[in-house]
């Protein structure tokens, strides 16, 4: 979920490539005025400068490029114009947005002052301190399972997603490991990880794949998926996977750059 933060910003970022795709096509747009005059059998096209005169000079059929150039010149300088004056008003408007920050407005509070407010609106850190916090029941291990415990202190199924989970952990990425998600007719998933994508504070899906070399397995994650895209959920949005099979174990490398790219906001 984009915020208007992030809209403008990338809006602003597009208004600068189209100013310097339209500066570089005036760089070679020839010069003069076109003067365009409809006609009973057409439309005739005219050179207007200096030396021309005020009607100016009728140009051939083999000009037609000429005026074309001329005819976008014109466009691409209204174009830049009204370009920048939008980029200045996104970065003006973004300013005033920024100092008028709700969230921070708590943090400025001493410790023992904020124990006393309780704030309309919860700093990033503070929201994902109670999102964390939050209790829920995950699903029951039966009494055979290997016991996995991640860095967190929490028991997983595999060790593919003690991987997941530490990295997600060492990140400071907040996450929950197969918390409930009730979706349409009462139908209760517990993906593997729910994750909580910062600063857009929107839950998203990670569910990792263990055994696509098993059939049966398979059949399973087709059904399921099909519950998460019948409930708007869909791979690559909202819901991302990871996989592996006995031959081909998780890939950490594509692991590691899939979190980073999806869920910190430097990529580096």
């Amino acid at each position: 979920m984009k915020t208007i933060h992030s809209e403008l910003r990338e809006e602003a970022l597009n208004l600068e490539k189209i100013v310097q795709k339209a500066k570089k096509r005036l760089q070679t747009a020839p010069e003069g005025y076109l003067r365009i005059s409809k006609k009973p059998d057409g439309i005739e096209y005219y050179l207007k400068s200096v030396q021309t005169g005020r009607n100016g000079r009728y140009m051939k059929k083999n000009e037609y490029e000429v005026a074309k150039a001329i005819a976008q010149r014109d466009y691409d300088a209204q174009v830049i114009k009204a370009a920048e004056e939008r980029r200045k008003a996104i970065n003006v408007f973004l300013q005033k947005y920024e100092r008028a920050n709700l969230k921070a407005i708590y943090n400025k509070f001493n410790l023992y002052r904020r124990e006393l407010i309780n704030p309309v609106v919860l700093s990033d850190e503070e929201y994902i301190k109670c999102w964390q916090e939050e209790a829920y029941e995950g699903k029951a291990f039966a009494d055979d399972t290997p016991e996995i415990i991640t860095e967190r202190g929490e028991s997983v199924r595999s060790k593919s997603e003690k991987i997941i989970a530490d990295k997600l952990y060492a990140l400071g990425i907040p996450y929950r490991y197969e918390c409930p998600l009730i979706l349409e007719g009462n139908i209760k998933l517990h993906p593997d990880f729910t994750i909580l994508k910062m600063p857009d504070r929107e839950e998203v899906y990670l569910e990792h794949l263990g055994m696509m070399d098993d059939s049966n397995y398979v059949e399973n994650v087709i059904r399921k998926f099909n519950i998460y895209e019948r409930n708007g959920i869909y791979i690559g949005v909202n819901l991302f996977i990871t996989y592996e099979t006995k031959k081909n174990p998780l890939n950490t490398r594509a692991l590691d750059g899939l979190i980073k790219t999806l869920f910190c906001e430097d990529k580096s």
